[in-house]
Parts: C-alpha cells; structure tokens; sequence
C-alpha cells in the first residue's frame, strides 16, 4: 500500500465515521429504552404513565442518545427510581426504596453497549484494511 492509497483509505474511513456513529448512538438508545420499558414492567404501577412516560432523544447530529423520564406525563418518577420518605400527619414513618429502572438499566447494558461502539470500530479499521 503506497501513500496514496493510504491516503484515500483515510478519507474514506473519516466520511463513513459519522453515519456509522449515529447508527451506533440511535441503536444503543434503542437498547436503552427497550431495556428501562422492561425494568418498568416489573413495577407495580397502575396509571402507566411511569411507561407513557420514557422518551429516548438522539441529538441533531447523532452525537449522543439519551432515555429519560418526561415529568409532564409522570411527574413522580424520580420518587419510584430513587425511593421517598413515607410522610403521615407531617411525621416520616418510613421509607420506599428505588426501584432503579433506569440506572440499572444502564448497569446491565453497560457491557454491552461498549462491545458495540468496538465493533463499530473494528468494522471501520476492518474496512480500511481491506
């Protein structure tokens, strides 16, 4: 392989890079939602608006993908994720653990997501190798 033909692999990994990264974010988004939408299900919820509620963003240029509650839909989803204080008669007489399904959805995908982001990398180092 000469300089030019090292050249031309080069310009063609940096033009593919960007598609490849947002096909990776959007896919890993996906993941993540899919996977928290599961986590809730093992809630007891009776309204649904705890699964109405889970919105995946990607952002405008494919940079990152986030899964996050809309509080408008469910405004009480911060006290099922990470616990609250049981209030009677403005005395605390317990407390409700977290249920934790979006941080542990992250927990359990964490592996997985970062396999994925190497595979993409291997795809596109595979590429310019051959």
């Amino acid at each position: 392989m000469d300089l030019k033909d090292l050249d031309r692999a080069f310009e063609k990994m940096i033009k593919q890079f960007p598609q490849a990264r947002r096909r990776l974010v959007e896919e890993c988004g996906e993941k993540m939602y899919q996977k928290v939408l599961s986590n809730i299900s093992q809630v007891d919820e009776k309204t649904g608006n705890l699964r109405k509620g889970v919105k995946k963003a990607v952002g405008s240029r494919g940079g990152y993908s986030a899964v996050r509650p809309d509080y408008k839909i469910a405004p009480h989803t911060h006290l099922i994720e990470n616990g609250h204080k049981i209030v009677r008669n403005g005395k605390v007489v317990g407390w409700v653990s977290g249920k934790h399904m979006y941080r542990n959805a992250l927990n359990e995908l964490a592996n997985e997501l970062e396999q994925d982001g190497e595979k993409m990398l291997d795809e596109l180092v595979g590429d310019f190798n051959g």
